[in-house]
């Protein structure tokens, strides 16, 4: 495996373009041989944080776009994820309380792919700057072999 950095960058304008954003993410995974599970829980980090990003961060913004840049550096497959949506910091989002039955939950639904976020990946970390949301992602290469702590949610970078 090369150690040598490979991204790839693309801006989506509707949720129809991720398609495209997947086979960049298994062509970087096929040039570095990047193993099938960590390619899942990247693709499925993704998935998850650019269908709440359209849902829910562009009301009223006539022209919405994310930026996502994925890449494999130094034993790490990441993600940054860039959009000119309303401001919200989904790593403050409460944990849903997935260990109650619905009926008993404070918030019935909502919260779920953060969640599964948190869990999915080794690092995520939110940051606002010059009216645009900045989403990272990380996940280590070797990550069937390392234990994060049992993705408490506390492991922000």
């Amino acid at each position: 495996m090369s150690n040598e950095r490979l991204c790839y960058r693309m801006i989506l304008h509707s949720r129809d373009e991720f398609s495209n954003l997947v086979s960049a993410i298994d062509s970087i995974a096929e040039q570095r041989d990047v193993a099938p599970s960590v390619v899942f829980k990247i693709t499925l980090a993704l998935d998850e944080l650019v269908s709440n990003i359209f849902d829910y961060a562009f009301p009223g913004i006539p022209e919405p776009q994310i930026d996502v840049v994925v890449c494999v550096d130094n034993g790490v497959f990441f993600a940054k994820i860039i959009d000119n949506g309303i401001p919200f910091d989904m790593s403050k989002l409460q944990e849903p309380e997935v260990d109650k039955p619905l009926e008993e939950r404070k918030r019935a639904v909502g919260g779920l792919g953060v969640f599964l976020v948190r869990r999915l990946m080794d690092s995520f970390t939110y940051y606002r700057y010059a009216g645009r949301n900045y989403a990272m992602i990380c996940t280590k290469l070797d990550s069937e072999n390392s234990e994060k702590g049992a993705g408490d949610g506390n492991d922000y970078h």
